[in-house]
């Protein structure tokens, strides 16, 4: 074949979409069911801005979605037109250093509570953001996956792939579930497991699994009017060190809360971007710091009924930014993950993009793992 590849989320049935309708034959593997890790637990919302290319990646992946929701008569739930996003924060620092795009608004408290009647009150103020959108992300998945059979594309679901076949520096496929499958060009798309994936062929994947959660309520008897995103303060490592977990440190943790409301009345409540990292355990305290915030910020949500908690293993690199394009030092082997937890957001400007790549060489050189110099040791 020409493309194999590895991962059966968003990100990678597109590139193998995009891969098809450029004449390559394509199969995809996937360790367990198509779009059940982190493509399916996830709040399914687009928003604006991000820093480029992700924002051309972005831009371009609406533009596929809303070509894919026509041509298949609206097949899944996507939004038409932008919500907005109200971006409210009680310390007057983060609202400096929130970004919401070039047409966001600041605005004060009081305009902050007008635009959002249930927000608390005692909020320094808000950022406007004019561009979310809500989408259905196992929805738009299923019908990336009926293009792609369309176009000839062989899913091989619930098999795992063991390891690479590599020789002479060269990629030449897998050994799976489904036994030795053979391609010109492998595609990495495998999420949180990338890394392991590659293990062995001198090149450190720099991409780590962080875990992240949803609450979602039982219908609430108001109506809240766009999704609520707490801005973010300064990034940190949330990878631990093998010193802070003999010590007993706490994994390192961060929460910033993203609500919204679906069109049943149930409420997501999500961790933001990025909670914890680290093996799964006793994450009560994550969940219960999730909750408060979610009460501070919305009181109203306090007395709704809680219907499911659920988490998985966003992928993050070291710079928040994905990986696209070749392993430096390993021909036929190509990197598309890494986009933490904007793969639904990007996930088909990214198929393009690697898609792209490969065809023409035409790659993003902001986006290619050989920013992240090799570490091994030979």
């Amino acid at each position: 074949m020409d493309v194999l590849v590895l991962g059966g989320g968003i990100v990678g049935v597109a590139t193998a979409v995009q891969c098809a309708q450029r004449g390559l034959r394509c199969t995809v593997v996937e360790r367990g069911l198509l779009g059940a890790a982190a493509t399916g637990r996830n709040q399914g919302l687009m928003i604006d801005p991000h820093p480029e290319p992700c924002d051309r990646l972005a831009r371009r992946s609406l533009a596929l979605y809303l070509a894919l929701h026509r041509q298949t008569g609206g097949a899944f739930a996507l939004d038409r037109d932008d919500l907005g996003c109200l971006q409210p924060a009680w310390d007057p620092a983060l609202l400096d250093a929130a970004h919401g795009g070039e047409d966001a608004r600041l605005l004060s408290p009081a305009e902050a509570c007008d635009e959002e009647p249930q927000l608390a009150v005692d909020v320094a103020g808000a950022i406007l953001a004019p561009r979310a959108r809500r989408i259905d992300p196992q929805g738009a998945l299923g019908a990336l996956i009926d293009e792609a059979r369309s176009f000839g594309v062989a899913f091989h679901a619930g098999c795992e792939a063991k390891g690479l076949v590599v020789q002479h520096g060269r990629c030449l496929g897998a050994l799976t579930d489904a036994g030795d499958l053979r391609a010109r060009t492998t595609v990495i798309a495998a999420g949180p497991w990338s890394s392991r994936l590659c293990r062995g062929v001198g090149y450190d994947v720099p991409v780590h699994g962080v875990r992240g959660w949803i609450l979602t309520t039982r219908p609430a008897p108001f109506r809240l009017r766009r999704p609520l995103e707490e801005p973010f303060g300064p990034g940190e490592e949330l990878e631990p060190t093998l010193d802070e977990l003999a010590d007993g440190v706490e994994p390192p943790s961060r929460v910033a809360v993203l609500i919204q409301q679906d069109a049943d009345g149930r409420v997501h409540i999500g961790a933001g971007r990025q909670a914890s990292v680290g093996a799964e355990g006793d994450d009560r305290a994550i969940v219960r710091a999730i909750a408060g915030r979610a009460r501070r910020l919305v009181p109203a949500l306090g007395a709704l009924p809680i219907a499911s908690v659920r988490s998985c293993l966003r992928p993050t690199s070291r710079d928040g930014m994905p990986l696209h394009g070749p392993v430096p030092g390993v021909e036929g082997l190509v990197l598309a993950c890494g986009h933490g937890a904007t793969g639904v957001t990007l996930g088909p400007g990214s198929g393009e993009a690697v898609a792209r790549g490969i065809v023409d060489g035409a790659w993003l050189p902001e986006l290619l793992p050989a920013r992240f110099p090799t570490t091994g040791v030979v």
